[in-house]
């Protein structure tokens, strides 16, 4: 049977792009077999619509650009969901349309596959790369939540286990292969070697560090005779690392010549590289990132090892490069090409995504003070019944000082006998108010609204077969955000769609990239937790401390990619309120909140990293 297969080929490498040509062999061998293949790389990604325009809670358009790819690659595999993908972990990039299919919005017959290279978390880590920010922890977040909905793990080298993760227990199967005889082995170079060129990041994580050693080695034992030694790849410019400054000084008293091919794009260091006359050299820390040089070179030395940790590694290099210049040609190491059509057979054997289960009953919980042209607006968004089932709707009126309030909300309600009021003779803080709607509440499923915002058509209902799978104990939303106005928020025109994560992990911590207060959640669950975090008054930040409480204490947060809700925006009331105006206040509630759900390694890497540009 043809299949729809997309490959994506999305590879965040320290200061590379382009493509890295591992799901080359792939995109031939499938479409050998007969089955439509489409290979996305990060060039493909970057031409999708940039329409509507994407707002996070971040306002740094680099840093969040893992969420923005990954959201607009969902709508993409919506519009043509194929039988079978595969993407990285690295990146995270295919969260969004995990959590798209995980939420019924799309893709529920689509196997979806990950494939096993080095996490973001371990790269950075060990990393002394220069170019880094908050995307490192977004990208961590997002590949966590990979791991946990994904249907197989393919583990490119069967002898290392699967990512691990602080903090979480993913039960993810992981999937073996077989290997056959590569496609397109390239020939014996028997020109003599006249030049060695390392491809890297010129990083010690790249194993640069380690090369030079070799190098220097090689030199004053009279084995690199009067080669040219060539670095090929990404320079970086940063003062504290290895840079051009640190490479002039080192080369200051070596005997032998050097050269710098500046070059970012992976697949054209490669070709450069495996020119006529040169030994290629290449260290990584997963063999999926070697595959390119090994199938394109007939003469390389290609090392699978973890710069800096691995102590024989500069001996390593020393050795294997000795003997490709004694013998004029370098082992043969190719392990053969993935027999992809075997995976591709074994992927879809796995169990398909369980089909949706019914609707659990749902109540909503309206916050109201003085706002009665906007709740008519409320009231009106929301369905009499789902799926057959009477919507409970309460109105939580937190002592509007209006006369015979109970009266006018039902004339704006009009005939909805599942109404309910309840009158605060004095006004709460939001989060206690919205804590005696969830102990009102009847329905196995309770939805949150501020009376200013709207569900947008068949927005509720979404919510709530979302909460209904039980994949999740709490359901947020996108948003879409329009500016303030007394007009109908149905026909106001979009200022943009502001994407929460859900389980935002440690990036949660820096900014709200969870959700907003208008979400689904399981009462039993949600009310175990407490509810709304209260304080007994009115602080910054509600939403995110919440969800953030709500990850420390272990509940599952997931979210809707297409926008549930119409999101009243306004500006010039933000800006002068003193609860909006308390960022520190709301960072401190937030930490607190967060507990042990953070990766403090991770966290502590990023902080000493910061600092050092503060030097």
């Amino acid at each position: 049977m043809a299949l729809q297969i997309v490959l994506i080929e999305t590879w965040p490498a320290d200061g590379w792009r382009g493509s890295s040509g591992i799901f080359d062999a792939a995109a031939r061998s499938l479409a050998a077999q007969g089955h439509e293949v489409r290979l996305i790389d990060d060039n493909m990604i970057a031409s999708l619509p940039r329409e509507p325009t994407l707002l996070t809670g971040l306002n740094r358009a680099g840093a969040v650009r893992p969420m923005a790819d990954s959201h607009r690659l969902a709508y993409e595999m919506a519009r043509r969901p194929p039988d079978l993908m595969i993407a990285p972990v690295r990146g995270g990039i295919a969260q969004a349309t995990l959590m798209a299919r995980a939420c019924g919005e799309a893709c529920p017959n689509t196997r979806i596959a990950l494939w096993g290279n080095e996490p973001t978390r371990d790269r950075f880590l060990t990393s002394d790369s220069p170019n880094f920010d908050l995307s490192v922890l977004i990208a961590d977040a997002m590949e966590r939540q990979c791991l946990a909905l994904a249907d197989a793990l393919i583990l490119p080298d069967q002898t290392v286990d699967a990512p691990a993760f602080p903090g979480n227990d993913f039960r993810i199967p992981t999937v073996g292969f077989s290997r056959i005889a590569s496609s397109r082995a390239p020939g014996p170079d028997r020109t003599q070697i006249r030049e060695i060129a390392f491809i890297g990041a010129f990083q010690r994580s790249a194993g640069a560090g380690e090369f030079v050693e070799a190098i220097e080695r090689l030199a004053r034992k009279g084995v690199l005779g009067d080669r040219l030694v060539t670095f090929v790849g990404p320079m970086g410019e940063d003062s504290y690392g290895l840079n051009k400054e640190w490479l002039g000084q080192k080369a200051s008293n070596w005997p032998f010549r050097f050269a710098v091919v500046e070059e970012s794009d992976r697949l054209s260091a490669i070709r450069y590289a495996c020119g006529p006359g040169r030994l290629a050299v290449s260290v990584s820390s997963g063999i999926d990132e070697l595959h390119s040089l090994r199938t394109s070179s007939g003469r390389h030395v290609a090392l699978v090892a973890r710069p800096m940790a691995d102590r024989q590694l500069a001996t390593r290099l020393e050795q294997s490069i000795a003997l490709a210049l004694r013998d004029g040609d370098a082992p043969n190491d190719d392990r053969g090409e993935v027999d992809w059509a075997q995976l591709a057979v074994d992927l879809m054997r796995r169990g398909a995504p369980s089909p949706p289960r019914d609707t659990d009953s749902v109540t909503v919980c309206i916050l109201h003070y003085n706002r009665l042209r906007f709740l008519r607006q409320a009231l009106a968004s929301i369905p009499r019944t789902i799926d057959g089932k009477e919507v409970e709707v309460i109105v939580i009126d937190n002592a509007s000082p209006i006369p015979d309030m109970e009266q006018s909300i039902r004339e704006i309600a009009g005939d909805r006998p599942g109404l309910r009021i309840l009158e605060l003779k004095d006004p709460l803080p939001q989060s206690a108010a919205y804590n005696r709607g969830l102990a009102e509440a009847r329905s196995d499923v309770v939805v949150f609204l501020d009376d200013d915002n709207t569900f947008v058509a068949g927005g509720l209902e979404r919510l709530v077969r979302a909460a209904s799978t039980e994949t999740h104990d709490i359901v947020v939303s996108s948003l879409d955000v329009f500016d303030d106005g007394d007009g109908d928020p149905l026909a106001a025109v979009s200022a943009g769609r502001l994407l929460f994560l859900g389980a935002a992990h440690s990036a949660g911590l820096f900014f709200n990239a969870f959700g907003d207060t208008a979400m689904a959640v399981r009462r039993r669950t949600f009310s175990a937790l407490g509810g709304f975090h209260d304080l007994g008054y009115d602080y910054p930040s509600l939403d995110w401390v919440t969800l953030a409480k709500a990850q420390g204490a272990g509940l599952r947060i997931g979210a809707l990619q297409w926008p549930a809700v119409r999101y009243r925006r306004n500006t010039v009331r933000a800006d002068v309120q003193a609860i909006k105006l308390d960022e520190a206040g709301a960072r401190a509630l937030v930490f607190e909140a967060c507990g042990d759900s953070i990766d403090a390694r991770l966290v502590a890497r990023y902080a000493q990293k910061l600092l050092l540009r503060d030097l």
